[in-house]
């Protein structure tokens, strides 16, 4: 009796820490994301903003979107990452009117919208038109 009072001891613990392996959660990607935008600021007429990101989530997607200062979405997307979780695409943006924008990028993989749970994110400030007189 005692003997199978330990075994059933045994398997339950044994149990319960292959259970907690597997269920702990994972980060897929250790590296924080880096996104380099250029230009760092918009003009008023359409123009062409260059994205070069890594270390999102390997071969998934990466929602980006701005945000005006109303909270509003003006234009989003989405761009596929490569096997090291990156990209190098661009956009014209030729909806978006004077502002300070919250561009946003996070790994979507299921294209809801939605940060995917341990996944990352990016949050960086586009103006449009820039301070400076260049422009």
């Amino acid at each position: 009796m005692i003997q199978y009072i330990l075994l059933s001891l045994h398997i339950l613990l044994i149990s319960f820490f292959t259970i907690s392996i597997i269920l702990e959660p994972v980060s897929i990607n250790a590296d924080s994301p880096i996104a380099r935008i250029s230009p760092e600021c918009g003009i008023l007429r359409d123009h062409r903003i260059d994205f070069t990101v890594n270390s999102f989530n390997p071969n998934g997607n990466v929602h980006w979107e701005f945000v005006n200062s109303k909270g509003n979405i003006d234009v989003y997307g989405y761009f596929e990452t490569d096997e090291f979780g990156g990209f190098d695409e661009y956009i014209i943006t030729d909806e978006m009117r004077p502002d300070t924008y919250t561009l946003r990028l996070f790994d979507d993989q299921n294209n809801d919208f939605i940060k995917d749970p341990n996944g990352s994110e990016i949050i960086l400030n586009y103006q449009i038109p820039c301070d400076n007189a260049i422009f």
